[in-house]
């Protein structure tokens, strides 16, 4: 191997484009929506074929997931700092793809742009998960947006939730917003749960609310199917 051959393999396994936390850009903007709106703008006049547009999420309560096989499990060591990456494509400026990464690790984002959104509040992260799940033309972003709207504190985001199971014309996102209902408190989601089980006019959604409802332990959902039997 001579020299020039030896020096471009060296080449070859050198870091292409790596960029850490200090790299990323940081688009202007008063709220969090006009910032992400110019963060796509600025990545679609690039020349990347797509781009990340990240933020760090509220601090929230530690995740409660249940299983269809009855095993109960709650996420008590989540990192402090949890960001929520959207990979962007610069054709049409839909979103690709969400990722959830740890802030708290030396993150390192190979060969793309990221542009930084800041750190928003409960209210503005739920108003852009939920136009997320609205807008998207892929089924995945749709639930992964939703999932994670179920794990936002806030009452507007259950509410949101619940327009969603209603509403959405996919019959799967709506049975996404159930699942994410069950996730959160049973004072709030106990109530959104039993009249999705006796009002959604899709039997399958109707079904998927009354198997969440039977995973909770609390006497009101046996009052509920008592009312039910009765009928």
């Amino acid at each position: 191997m001579n020299f020039l051959t030896a020096s471009l393999a060296f080449l070859l396994f050198l870091p292409q484009g790596v960029s850490g936390p200090a790299d990323f850009l940081r688009p202007p903007g008063g709220t969090l929506q006009a910032r992400y709106d110019t963060a796509v703008a600025q990545g679609r006049a690039s020349k990347e074929d797509t781009f990340w547009v990240a933020y760090q999420m509220p601090e929230r309560a530690a995740a409660h997931i249940v299983s269809p096989d009855g095993i109960e499990s709650v996420r008590t060591n989540q990192p402090e700092r949890v960001g929520l990456f959207l990979l962007v494509r610069r054709s049409d400026g839909a979103i690709d793809r969400i990722r959830i990464v740890n802030l708290s690790q030396d993150i390192r984002v190979h060969d793309r742009q990221v542009y930084w959104l800041g750190e928003p509040n409960g209210d503005e992260n739920g108003a852009l998960l939920l136009r997320i799940a609205r807008i998207s033309s892929t089924t995945q972003v749709k639930n992964d947006a939703i999932f994670w709207l179920g794990q936002e504190i806030s009452r507007q985001a259950g509410e949101d939730l619940e327009k969603l199971a209603t509403n959405d014309p996919e019959v799967e996102v709506q049975k996404q917003a159930v699942f994410a209902l069950s996730q959160r408190r049973n004072d709030e989601s106990i109530p959104s749960l039993e009249r999705i089980a006796k009002e959604h006019p899709n039997s399958a959604v109707r079904k998927q609310a009354i198997f969440w409802l039977g995973q909770k332990r609390d006497p009101r959902v046996l009052d509920f199917f008592e009312q039910l039997l009765k009928k």
